[in-house]
């Protein structure tokens, strides 16, 4: 059949953009269909934290290090969980996919490697900040696009959404997408899939996880891939991997939607307040110093929600816990939103926020007794004040989903693989949109975003080889 296209990309992200740029600087006929009227996808919502090794920058700060000592730093940390090729396959091409980075023009500030605490942490710094977020990213691959366009090689088609696969006797060669009303079909040799994961989608939460958590997402990064793949006769990987991020405040634009508003990393701030749940208990030691055990931890609370609470002597004392000014949490506080509360005694502040009367009050009596002596019954170490002066205050925080953990099963050559274990010719994917299950069931930090560049410019440069 005829091709219009040698390559074909889905989706102009974080994989997709580096994936189309290989493929069309090898001279191959190249189109990266993206829904949005933009490029970028996740980018535009993610803090763009890199992780790689043995790269200029380390060697320049005089840090030693090597994908051999990152790839056992990741066993360390997701404890041996995952697919230990494809993490193989990051690490040991991360180095080389941050030097095309900096090539390109991307920055990162500071101009080294940093150990980051919003994650356990690695044994070394490895985690590279971008300096601007996602935008720098974006920046970076448009000034990249603009020149493979003005050469003839790639073609862009925005505000296209991917709809289906096309097959020919059991091999991929093209796909079904949608611009507006009109309905095409786009002919390729081979497509590509960096449709990003599916936390837009509450269809895909509910049916892969069986609830619809708070999300951290891009409206258009719906999970296109997944129905269209198993349909072709692909599978998904890592369905019973899940993880949120612990601690976000449900976003007052958007009800689905959470993100982290509060200093709520005890390296940063040790916790003057305490955490308890939907039956008004508490769960852990606030000042768990495990990441991953704190995240744990609220996945295990009914809605993965809990209340935080405090007292007016502690909010005069405690360094600010939240990113608002005083008077932004004080219009949340004496506002209708059901997240914040505040009232004159615990009881009144139990009824207000739906919790035990009886049970919020013995909590905050052990909490307060064990405070007075230097000992906690949940062994926390931080025990800085009582919460024992009126007014109390509570705000329901949240573990949000920032990532997805499932998604389409590839090989080591990211070729995406039936349900037999064969790969489906003609169609690979790089990015979320095969999940971040093969990082391990944690996060490393730098490693989505590190990853999903990695394993879209190995498509760029691989694809029809």
């Amino acid at each position: 059949m005829p091709y219009e296209f040698d390559v074909l990309v889905v989706g102009a992200g974080t994989a997709g953009v580096p994936a189309a740029l290989g493929a069309a600087a090898r001279g191959l006929r190249v189109a990266l269909v993206e829904a949005a009227e933009e490029i970028g996808g996740t980018l535009h919502l993610s803090s763009a934290s890199i992780s790689a090794a043995g790269t200029s920058l380390q060697k320049a700060a005089g840090v030693e290090d090597s994908p051999d000592a990152h790839f056992a730093d990741c066993l360390r940390i997701n404890h041996g969980t995952g697919d230990p090729e494809l993490l193989r396959l990051w690490v040991d091409e991360a180095g080389d996919m941050l030097e095309w980075l900096l090539s390109i023009g991307w920055t990162c500030d500071p101009g080294e490697a940093v150990l980051a605490p919003e994650h356990d942490l690695y044994d070394r710094p490895r985690t590279y900040r971008s300096t601007n977020q996602g935008f720098s990213l974006i920046e970076a691959y448009q000034a990249q696009i603009d020149t493979a366009v003005a050469q003839g090689n790639l073609t862009v088609m925005t505000g296209t959404r991917f709809c289906e696969l096309l097959l020919d006797h059991g091999q991929v060669c093209g796909i079904v997408a949608k611009s507006g009303e009109e309905v095409r079909e786009i002919a390729a040799k081979a497509v590509v899939l960096t449709t990003g994961g599916f936390s837009g989608s509450a269809r895909h939460w509910q049916e892969l996880h069986g609830l619809v958590p708070l999300r951290y997402h891009v409206e258009t990064v719906r999970g296109d891939a997944i129905d269209p793949v198993r349909t072709a006769g692909g599978r998904l990987w890592f369905t019973d991997y899940c993880l949120p991020a612990f601690g976000g405040t449900r976003r007052l634009d958007s009800p689905a939607s959470a993100w982290i508003h509060s200093d709520i990393l005890p390296s940063r701030r040790p916790p003057w307040e305490i955490y308890v749940n939907a039956h008004g208990e508490r769960f852990m030691p606030e000042d768990e110093p495990s990441i991953d055990a704190r995240e744990r931890a609220v996945m295990a609370q009914p809605g993965w929600a809990f209340w935080m609470i405090w007292d007016e002597r502690i909010r005069e004392d405690a360094p600010p816990v939240f990113r608002w000014s005083d008077e932004q949490l004080d219009e949340l506080l004496r506002g209708d939103n059901e997240d914040f509360v505040v009232a004159e005694n615990i009881g009144e502040l139990a009824r207000l926020c739906g919790l035990p009367e009886k049970t919020l009050t013995q909590t905050v009596t052990l909490y307060n007794a064990g405070q007075a002596v230097g000992s906690d019954m949940w062994r926390r170490q931080h025990l800085p004040a009582p919460i024992a002066r009126g007014p109390f205050y509570a705000v329901r925080h949240y573990g949000c989903s920032i990532s997805c953990y499932p998604g389409v099963q590839v090989n080591k050559d990211l070729q995406v693989v039936s349900t037999t274990g064969d790969p489906i010719e003609g169609l690979y994917a790089a990015g979320e949109v095969i999940g971040i299950g093969f990082l391990g069931h944690g996060f490393l930090s730098g490693s989505i975003v590190s990853s999903a560049i990695t394993f879209g410019r190995k498509l760029g440069r691989e694809v029809l080889a």
